[in-house]
């Protein structure tokens, strides 16, 4: 599946782009097209952060739930191409917001193209998954309205979360774990649930959708906190962000929020001092760091992840296919992957 998602990315990016290739995103134009810009400051700086490579996860849950209810993926690889652009959007405009300098191990795509093509590569990201649903062949005008419907619901809901995470990390200050759930359910679980509800409707299994839903928020947040827990633990080389980047930035990441429970109120204050401070000094970033591991709340979260995905199988999984074992195994697979990874 890796292979072929990997395919049709590099179909749309690799090459140096043609008046023919920018008409297929653009439809028609009436006068003359600088095709030579386009392609610099627009399928460059996409081709630079999106062939960088990544886990894929999204797009291959979305295969592997097609597979596990019954239809034949390798004709839905464009699906699973607009699910992944549409994450790639979210990371480089999440990088600008948040002033990051490395992503996959690599200059984040504001450092090395500027700030201006930057918001522009990751706004036109958001709009191209669009044209490829719409393009593509549907049973009937019923399941394509469906579809781009969970394309325009999830989105907003990406965005109604980062918006909580902002306004956190602005001001860090104390969070309740249901807020920080529900933040997280919006965000993470945004794509997450769009590459699930998809596959129900390109199955015609909208029966199982609820129950996709909740599976695949629980399977969102479980991933989350994985996430900030391995932020905190790895380095730069394994992880491919900075070096404390989420202390940087002020995120109030449930590691975070397990911190401020149990540590002194001195120690309290002086964690959520240095999370405003948004510096990227390393003696202070170490000291967050510190704090949060000597605390416990990384062993914790990483607890807490493990409780979630188990208790997101457990209720999915009486509803999953039964007759086709290697496509259930394998969604297992991916669904343990989430919060087992090491990177």
């Amino acid at each position: 599946m890796l292979k072929e998602i990997e395919r049709e990315i590099a179909r749309h990016f690799s090459l140096k782009w043609s008046k023919k290739d920018i008409l297929f995103w653009m439809g028609k134009s009436r006068f003359d097209i600088d095709v030579l810009s386009l392609d610099k400051n627009l399928r460059e700086p996409i081709k630079d952060f999106i062939l960088r490579g990544g886990k894929r996860w999204r797009p291959i849950l979305f295969l592997t739930t097609l597979k596990l209810l019954g239809l034949d993926w390798k004709k839905y690889i464009d699906i699973a191409f607009a699910i992944e652009l549409a994450h790639n959007a979210t990371l480089i405009i999440d990088d600008i917001e948040d002033s990051a300098d490395l992503r996959r191990g690599k200059p984040t795509c504001h450092k090395i193209f500027g700030v201006d093509i930057a918001v522009n590569a990751g706004n036109t990201i958001y709009f191209l998954p669009i044209k490829i649903l719409q393009e593509r062949n549907y049973k009937n005008n019923q399941q394509k309205l469906k579809v781009l419907q969970i394309y325009s619901e999830e989105m907003i809901n990406v965005h109604f979360g980062q918006a909580l995470d902002i306004t956190w990390h602005r001001k860090p200050h104390l969070i309740k774990i249901k807020q920080y759930m529900e933040m997280t359910r919006l965000k993470t679980g945004g794509l997450i649930r769009m590459a699930g509800r998809m596959a129900c409707v390109m199955a015609n299994k909208e029966n199982l959708e609820k129950y996709i839903i909740r599976f695949s928020e629980l399977a969102g947040i479980a991933f989350q906190i994985k996430d900030d827990a391995l932020e905190l633990e790895s380095s730069e080389e394994v992880f491919g962000k900075s070096f404390g980047n989420d202390i940087s930035e002020g995120k109030i990441s449930l590691p975070v929020i397990f911190a401020l429970q149990e540590l002194t109120p001195n120690k309290k204050d002086r964690l959520l001092k240095i999370l405003s401070l948004h510096t990227k000094e390393k003696e202070l970033l170490k000291e967050a760091v510190d704090m949060i591991k000597e605390s416990g709340a990384v062993g914790t979260s990483l607890k807490y992840a493990d409780n979630l995905i188990d208790s997101a199988w457990q209720e999915i999984e009486i509803h999953l296919p039964k007759n086709r074992k290697e496509a259930l195994e394998d969604f297992k697979k991916i669904t343990y992957f989430l919060v087992k990874r090491s990177k």
